[in-house]
């Protein structure tokens, strides 16, 4: 009887955590990614995007943004441990708040869902809905929204904008030399400005091409023939 009684409380307990569970994925998860979708648009409309589809992405500005933002982006649940442990170094040693270590999927739910108030409730929120994201929402679709609401800089949201705005050109129309430098600009765009700080954003450029030789994209050799080509700036 002890045994029936046992097992009866251990069936009810589990089928409580499932319920539960199933209520919090249903309810909390399962929606957010129609909700960036949505908050995506919204964005795209309000600041005249011209958003691209995934095949419209250039491989090299994909490879470069990886390379530089998030290098385990193919691979990661939409959080990435080893940078939140990084983060957390930074912190205790800055002694304070200091966010970072935020995958591309982090960056979306940042651009579209919260605010840029910095606090560990929001970065908690943040990763939450980075793995909602995650659970449903393919990787191809999260680049893809991201590059389309990502802010380059003067008034420019989205890479096609940002390639009209800087060169004057489509991104199928730019080289690989003004790929990699609109690919380090999401980070900082007005201290890497390419119109007002032209030294600071080669040198951000530099640091791409050696992210893409790190993570394996291009070689020593395509990097600096990348480096070399010219940036016809609008």
């Amino acid at each position: 009887m002890f045994r029936l009684m046992k097992f009866i409380f251990g069936l009810a307990f589990f089928v409580a955590v499932c319920l539960g569970a199933m209520n919090l994925y249903f309810h909390k998860v399962f929606p957010i990614a129609k909700k960036v979708r949505v908050a995506a648009s919204t964005i795209e409309v309000s600041n005249h995007v011209h958003p691209l589809t995934a095949s419209e992405i250039p491989s090299t500005f994909r490879e470069a943004i990886i390379a530089t933002e998030d290098r385990r982006f193919n691979h990661d649940p939409g959080i990435d441990l080893v940078g939140i442990a990084r983060s957390i170094v930074v912190d205790i040693q800055k002694d304070g708040y200091v966010e970072g270590g935020s995958t591309i999927t982090q960056q979306l739910v940042d651009n579209t869902l919260l605010s840029k108030r910095k606090t560990m409730q929001r970065k908690l929120k943040q990763m939450f809905y980075a793995v909602g994201v995650y659970d449903t929402m393919s990787k191809r679709e999260v680049f893809t929204l991201y590059t389309n609401v990502i802010y380059f800089g003067h008034g420019a949201y989205g890479l096609h904008n940002a390639a009209e705005t800087y060169f004057g050109r489509s991104p199928a129309q730019c080289n690989e030399g003004e790929l990699t430098m609109l690919a380090g600009l999401p980070n900082a765009p007005s201290a890497y400005d390419p119109l007002k700080n032209y030294t600071l954003a080669r040198q951000r450029q530099r640091l791409v091409l050696e992210n893409m030789v790190d993570a394996g994209y291009i070689s020593n050799a395509k990097a600096d023939q990348i480096y070399q080509e010219p940036l016809r700036l609008a």
